[in-house]
């Protein structure tokens, strides 16, 4: 898999399936695997907190996810890149589940949000869930119920820069092989919200949609969008 640097992340380029089998591989060969979809706020994040910065630079892997990042690499490097959804390479890999009896633990959100996004995702692909957990809690989290549950894949929504640093934390203390933050997936597979319309995935507005339906929640999202254009017209020293 081809990888670009922006603002000091490796970045990888290429096509969704191409990105997707890269996942699929190390799944299936059981490669422990930290992978972050990079959208406007991850990006912009990682520029003002060197810290952060630190622990999304240790995924294994890092995809496009967002018009900005795909402009981004772009403008920096003249090659061009399909995004790649949280949410979208979560549901490719439920279906890898299913069909190589793996199981998947949630973790985030309200308690009554992963728990019917949990059912919801039986629903479709059958007895893929080990277990799930809300994402309010204080100190380390439930990582006893996470290791005994034997899941592969952990999928985490818990927001930026919360569920990468928890990640990064304690990836390794759980025999999970797979783990990845989804942001608001859960809210859009329970059903709770809704993912945007096509017509706002083609004009690159998915990310004024989400704004939309929680302005209190994604307050920072168009700051964000905006900052990241800026940064990629100006970009900020050192990186």
């Amino acid at each position: 898999m081809e990888k670009v640097e922006i603002f000091g992340l490796p970045v990888s380029v290429g096509t969704f399936d191409e990105m997707f089998s890269e996942i699929r591989d190390r799944v299936l060969q059981r490669k422990k695997t930290f992978v972050v979809t990079a959208n406007a706020t991850i990006v912009v994040t990682t520029i003002e907190s060197p810290e952060y910065r630190k622990v999304v630079r240790s995924a294994d892997l890092i995809l496009p996810d967002g018009f900005g990042v795909i402009l981004a690499i772009k403008r920096f490097h003249r090659k061009t890149s399909e995004r790649v959804t949280g949410i979208d390479m979560m549901l490719r890999l439920c279906e890898v589940a299913a069909k190589e009896k793996l199981k998947v633990f949630l973790l985030g959100s309200k308690p009554e949000v992963v728990e019917k996004a949990a059912k919801n995702l039986e629903k479709t692909y059958g007895s893929i869930i080990a277990g799930y957990h809300h994402g309010y809690f204080n100190g380390d989290g439930p990582i006893e119920l996470i290791s005994s549950s034997r899941a592969d894949l952990l999928f985490v929504g818990m927001g930026v820069p919360k569920q990468e640093t928890w990640i990064h934390k304690h990836f390794q203390k759980v025999p999970a092989i797979f783990a990845m933050g989804v942001g608001g997936s859960f809210d859009v597979i329970s059903g709770y919200k809704r993912r945007a319309p096509k017509i706002f995935q083609d004009l690159k507005l998915e990310w004024l949609y989400r704004y939309l339906q929680s302005p209190r929640q994604k307050k920072n999202v168009p700051r964000d969008v905006a900052k990241l254009l800026w940064y990629i017209v100006k970009p900020p020293r050192g990186l």
